[in-house]
C-alpha cells in the first residue's frame, strides 16, 4: 500500500470525506475541461439503435444535488442511460475522462444515494482521472494535508 493511502486509511471518517470531497472537485474539472473542448458527446444507445448525448452538466449537478442534499432522486435518473451506455460501450471516453465520470458518478452513489462503496475507491477514480500517474501523490498528499 503507498504512504499515501495508509495516511488516508489512519484519517477519520469525517477527514477521509473531506479528502474525497477535495478530489472530486479535481475529477470534475477533468471531465468539464474535456467536455468543454470535446463539445456535445453523441452516440448511439446499440439496443434500441436511437441517438444519445450525453449531459456535460450532470456531473456538476451530481456534486450539487451531494451538497444541497437536494434533488438525487433526479440525477440518478439522470444517470440511469448514460451509465448503461458506457457500460456496454455504446460511449468511449478517454480513460482518465471516464475515470473523472465514475468519480462523480459513485461519490453521489455514496454520499446522495447512501450507497455502501470503498472510501479507496472514490479516491482511485479522481486520481485517476489526472493522466500524469506522478501528480497523483502530490495531490492526495494535498487533500490530505487540508482535511488534517
Amino acid at each position: 500500500m503507498s504512504d499515501g493511502a495508509e495516511l488516508f486509511f489512519r484519517l477519520s471518517a469525517a477527514q477521509r470525506r473531506a479528502v474525497q470531497d477535495v478530489l472530486v472537485e479535481h475529477a470534475l474539472a477533468r471531465w468539464k475541461a474535456f467536455a468543454q473542448e470535446e463539445g456535445p458527446i453523441r452516440y448511439w444507445e446499440t439496443v434500441c439503435g436511437t441517438p444519445h448525448t450525453l449531459d456535460a452538466n450532470l456531473p456538476g449537478d451530481a456534486i450539487a444535488a451531494v451538497r444541497s442534499g437536494e434533488g438525487a432522486a433526479s440525477v440518478a435518473e439522470r444517470y440511469l442511460e448514460p451509465i448503461a451506455a458506457m457500460q456496454d460501450d455504446d460511449v468511449r471516453l478517454p480513460e482518465a475522462v471516464e475515470f473523472a465520470y465514475y468519480a462523480v458518478y459513485n461519490y453521489f452513489r455514496r454520499y446522495a444515494m447512501q450507497q455502501e462503496l470503498d472510501d479507496w475507491l472514490l479516491v482511485n477514480q479522481a486520481l485517476s482521472s489526472d493522466p500524469d500517474e506522478h501528480a497523483w501523490a502530490a495531490v492526495l498528499s494535498r487533500a490530505i494535508e487540508g482535511a488534517i
